[in-house]
C-alpha cells in the first residue's frame, strides 16, 4: 500500500486549462497533475517525466444519462455506442 503524502503547494499560476498547465510544465515553469491522455505524447518523447509513478489519483467515470431503455431512439443508442467505443480505445492512456 502506498503511504499517504501531503505537500503544501504555492505558486502564482492557477488555471483550469490543461493545455496551459501542460505548456508551463514543458517550459520548466512547474509541475501539474494531468490526465494521461493530455501528456501521453510528451511522456513517450521524454519531454515530460512522471514524478510520482506509484501515485494513482481518484478515477473518474463518464456516464450517459437518458430516460429509460424502452423506446430508446437509434440516434441515442448510436451515440452511446460511439462514446463507449471511443473511450475504450483510449484506455491505453490510463496508465
Amino acid at each position: 500500500m502506498t503511504p499517504i503524502v501531503s505537500a503544501r503547494v504555492a505558486g502564482n499560476a492557477v488555471s483550469n486549462s490543461a493545455e496551459l498547465l501542460r505548456f508551463l510544465a514543458l517550459h520548466g515553469r512547474g509541475v501539474f497533475l494531468a490526465p494521461s491522455f493530455v501528456v501521453v505524447d510528451e511522456l513517450a518523447a521524454g519531454s515530460l517525466v512522471r514524478l510520482l509513478p506509484d501515485y494513482r489519483p481518484v478515477e473518474f467515470a463518464i456516464n450517459a444519462i437518458y430516460p429509460h431503455r424502452h423506446h430508446l431512439s437509434s440516434k441515442v443508442r448510436l451515440f452511446i455506442d460511439l462514446l463507449a467505443e471511443r473511450f475504450a480505445d483510449h484506455r491505453k492512456w490510463m496508465v
